[in-house]
């Protein structure tokens, strides 16, 4: 669909791992004749690999967020925040909530995923905390905390298994033990926390070595364990597993597997049978060659690869590659998944557990190693210099292009005052100066 001016519209619904890459390669060198919108619901985007260690106390919260406003600005691409209701397929437009549609040439959705809840019986008073979305977890988990306080000691329950969840218990009650007062709780305040999980063993997909030490260092902590049954109820004190025991409980914290955010199952693209848009490996939508999904939100069709990080940030390039050979007219490439990674859970002590390849290793230096990766990665995209002006070559006139760099909303004057010229506007005794002598305020009688 050709645009006005010739312009190609890319828009990122979503500024994870993958969409976040390209992102940033549009500040080095934005595409020619095509203008970029990132489309959030929030104002700032957090970085999952580092919110246990916000959580232990080891980061202050903004060492984890991304100022989508200021990155964006920075890359001359506009960012809209509202929500996504839907897409038009045929007009090729997203549709948002409280604002008109948006045309697009190449859609990228990744939004992540949501914790699955299943068919869990949910109490309508709770004390279920999601872990997503993260941009809200840590007020959530704290206002959760303090108002069950009374509660001597406080019980915790961290409901998962997998890698998350495991950060999650080792890096809370670390918070707890040191730090209670910054959760809002009193300094001698005592918590019990307990790991559920419905596996036979916590740490689904590591190995047995792996998880050997993951249950030993939990035993140290005094942290227990409830596995090989699921939560089929959760009530206002309690946990009911499906063999029928209870875990008492007075905070909850949800940080299961992985499922489809609900709007995916309204964008009209075939999903998967846990709700993630199923792709070709080029990344592109069965539905739709306009539309990739990409990190946990999309599933390569015939194929098997986790919900994890690591794969969504290799996407990135290839992303990146195919919406420039979409947009010109060319094969695309495929994504390739790696065969395996390094797996690194952060245990709250200055040390991590390492699992690579058929080893594992719990030391000082793997520790170290997570606390490398991580910030350098959330670095590359909390630089929040303006890119030159003469980068911007996708504009059509040089008077419209954003030297403001600001809000990332600014239009050029130009095309400002072609529009404030078409519109009519009755006189009114109190203005003073108005539209009809601009200026850089109004005034008006008051």
């Amino acid at each position: 669909m050709q645009k006005k001016l010739g312009r190609n519209t890319v828009v990122l619904l979503g500024v994870g791992h993958t969409n976040a890459h390209v992102l940033r390669k549009w500040k080095m060198k934005p595409l020619e004749n095509a203008q970029l919108i990132c489309v959030s619901n929030f104002p700032k985007a957090t970085y999952s690999g580092m919110l246990p260690g916000v959580l232990a106390g080891q980061y202050e919260i903004d060492a984890m967020q991304v100022d989508l406003v200021r990155l964006c600005a920075s890359a001359g691409s506009r960012l809209i925040i509202d929500e996504v209701t839907g897409i038009d397929h045929e007009e090729q437009q997203l549709i948002f909530r409280n604002r008109p549609a948006l045309t697009y040439d190449a859609l990228s959705i990744g939004i992540g995923s949501v914790p699955a809840f299943g068919e869990t019986d949910i109490a309508d008073e709770n004390p279920l905390i999601a872990v997503k979305p993260m941009q809200t977890f840590l007020p959530r988990l704290k206002l959760q905390l303090v108002r069950a306080s009374e509660s001597r000691p406080q019980k915790i329950a961290v409901v998962g298994g997998g890698l998350g969840s495991v950060e999650i218990a080792f890096c809370l009650h670390e918070r707890l033990t040191s730090d209670p007062a910054s959760l809002g709780l009193a300094a001698h305040h005592r918590a019990e926390l307990t790991l559920v999980t419905g596996s036979d063993r916590v740490g689904a997909g590591l190995l047995d070595s792996t998880r050997d030490r993951v249950e030993q260092e939990l035993i140290r902590r005094g942290i227990k364990t409830s596995s090989g049954s699921r939560v089929q109820q959760v009530n206002s004190d309690c946990l009911i597993l499906e063999n029928g025991n209870r875990v008492d409980s007075d905070v909850v914290i949800w940080a299961t597997g992985a499922v489809g955010a609900p709007i995916l199952s309204r964008l009209g693209l075939e999903t998967d049978d846990r709700g993630f848009i199923l792709t070709n490996p080029t990344l592109q939508s069965v539905t739709s060659n306009q539309v990739f999904a990409v990190g946990d939100t999309g599933s390569i069709q015939g194929q098997n690869v986790d919900k994890a990080g690591v794969y969504a940030v290799r996407q990135g390039p290839v992303l990146w590659d195919n919406i420039r050979r979409l947009l010109w007219g060319r094969k695309l490439v495929d994504y390739v998944p790696q065969q395996g990674f390094l797996k690194l859970i952060n245990t709250a002590d200055g040390k991590s557990i390492a699992e690579y390849h058929n080893r594992s290793f719990h030391r000082r230096w793997c520790g170290w190693l997570k606390d490398r990766i991580d910030v350098q990665f959330i670095k590359m995209y909390q630089d929040y210099t303006p890119m030159k002006l003469s980068e911007v070559d996708s504009a059509p006139d040089p008077q419209e292009i954003m030297r403001c760099l600001g809000c990332g909303g600014k239009i050029g004057s130009q095309l400002l005052g072609q529009v404030l010229s078409e519109l009519e506007v009755p006189p009114h005794d109190d203005v003073v100066i108005g539209l009809d002598h601009p200026d850089d305020a109004a005034v008006v009688k008051t």
